[in-house]
């Protein structure tokens, strides 16, 4: 068998350019009208995944080395796979369990009218690093700090501007993300070097995001507000949950073994076994019904609706769409892959990427092309990180810099893109148009870093995770002979 498995590889010729071009423009056509017909990320992946392996097989490809490939990419997507779970379950267990609960009430007492824009990004950094979702933190707190800073006298788009912001910073730095997960699992990269990585872009980026709403907010400082929506929401949390100090604990847990670089799986497992305890003794929850919390999500009835937005999320069930989405994208890239289409691709790309410098910002093209093309950021993050991912190795370049720029360019982007799904959500949910595009700060400010690091060398490493900044020299050369060799 694995004899004339071999003699079959010989026959099979990769495909010319052209047709190598045509083939990833078809499937990428294929996700882009399924997106456009509504049938969701899940299904238009599934779409992709579906006329890849056609494709694939059009062009006498065996399906043995499809299907090869598609289990060595669902083999390397096991430990990201793992963490989605946990990371629904933490949620799950952090809501029921009052942690998050304690998080926003204490995080509402910090409104000051002099500071309202500042904070608005801040509490939708925190909220949505907490919470693990953009679309979670805008529709809540997002929402609740709009409605303030109307109130307020802050015109419209510079407040829903700062909400964009911070609820993206989330969205992109959580490990309890869903593109936090899936950008090193395509990339081939772990959680933790990816966040760490990214902390060298987006860390500068925030700060500086801050100091210019300080400023926009100056500007507005004199105002008088409603502290209505404040009031009810903290009544409420206060009214349906024990807040107090040892909610924390499941929360400082995970950052405190994060720090001391504990295997993400273990951190996020302790903390979920640490917050049933906490649940239980400090809400009076029964086991079983934090064991349903971490099974389907705890479900919020206090009966005001912008607090039951809020609360009511996590649970195994709530990652199944992405689990969906990763077993589809790692089949999709099995077909091309096993096909040539995929090595065909990072050859042309190739003849571009010639530097560090130009890889990246080849990268941020790519990845933001994607997201302009079919406007879903995970598309974003899939595709390019499926494509490039070769091109880090042939130039020594570690992994965690593509996972790093996928999320620069794709995970943000999407929130700026007038069509994308994102904008949609984002004016449907605010009720504004697109005039926050021009006030999203981070999302302009973090691939100047980006371009930044790759132009300067720091914040980048070779394959053998040594900083290029220290040897910025030897490193670059090292990468053009072998790019030369290649």
């Amino acid at each position: 068998m694995e004899k004339a498995l071999a003699n079959r590889k010989e026959t099979h010729k990769r495909p010319s350019a052209p047709v190598a071009v045509l083939s990833l423009a078809v499937i990428i056509a294929s996700i882009v009208v399924s997106l456009r017909l509504n049938f969701g990320t899940q299904m238009a992946v599934f779409t992709g995944a579906a006329v890849a392996v056609a494709v694939a097989l059009l062009l006498r490809t065996d399906w043995e080395e499809i299907q090869k490939q598609s289990m060595e990419n669902l083999a390397n997507c096991g430990i990201p796979l793992v963490i989605l779970i946990l990371v629904g379950i933490m949620i799950g267990v952090w809501m029921i369990g009052g942690t998050l609960p304690s998080l926003i009430y204490y995080g509402l007492r910090f409104i000051s009218p002099a500071a309202i824009v500042p904070l608005t990004f801040l509490l939708c950094a925190v909220t949505s690093v907490f919470t693990g979702t953009s679309f979670g933190s805008i529709a809540t707190m997002g929402l609740a700090m709009y409605g303030i800073g109307i109130n307020m006298g802050i015109p419209g788009v510079v407040i829903a501007g700062a909400v964009v912001s911070g609820s993206y910073f989330g969205d992109k730095m959580s490990p309890m993300s869903d593109t936090t997960n899936v950008a090193p699992a395509m990339a081939g990269t772990d959680l933790y070097s990816h966040i760490s990585s990214m902390m060298y872009t987006t860390v500068p980026a925030t700060l500086v995001t801050l100091l210019l709403y300080i400023l926009i907010g100056l500007r507005y400082s004199g105002g008088a507000y409603d502290t209505t929506n404040v009031t009810l929401m903290e009544e409420t949390l206060a009214a349906n949950f024990n807040i107090n100090i040892a909610c924390f604990i499941p929360l400082a847990m995970v950052l405190l073994l994060s720090a001391l670089k504990v295997p993400s799986i273990l951190a996020m497992g302790s903390s979920a076994i640490v917050s049933v305890i906490v649940a239980v003794a400090t809400q009076g929850c029964s086991v079983s019904s934090v064991m349903e919390a971490a099974l389907s999500g705890y479900t919020s009835q206090t009966g005001v609706q912008m607090v039951d937005k809020i609360l009511t999320r996590g649970g195994i069930t709530s990652m199944a769409g992405t689990v969906a989405i990763i077993f589809f994208s790692s089949i999709m890239a099995g077909a091309l892959k096993s096909s040539g289409v995929l090595d065909l691709f990072v050859e042309l790309l190739l003849k571009i990427a010639k530097s560090t410098r130009s890889l990246v910002v080849t990268t941020l093209i790519f990845a933001w092309g994607i997201v302009m093309l079919t406007g879903n950021q995970m598309l974003g993050i899939i595709i390019p990180g499926k494509t490039m991912g070769d091109m880090y190795d042939r130039l020594d370049v570690d992994r965690k810099v593509l996972s790093r720029s996928l999320e620069d360019a794709a995970t943000i982007g999407s929130a700026i893109i007038p069509w994308s799904s994102a904008a949609a959500y984002i004016t449907g949910v605010l009720g504004i148009g697109i005039g926050y595009i021009p006030f999203a700060l981070l999302c302009y400010i973090v691939p100047v870093f980006s371009v930044l690091c790759a132009m300067t060398g720091f914040g980048m490493w070779n394959a053998k995770g040594k900083a290029m900044w220290k040897k910025g020299k030897e490193t670059s050369e090292k990468w053009n002979t072998a790019f030369q060799k290649k």
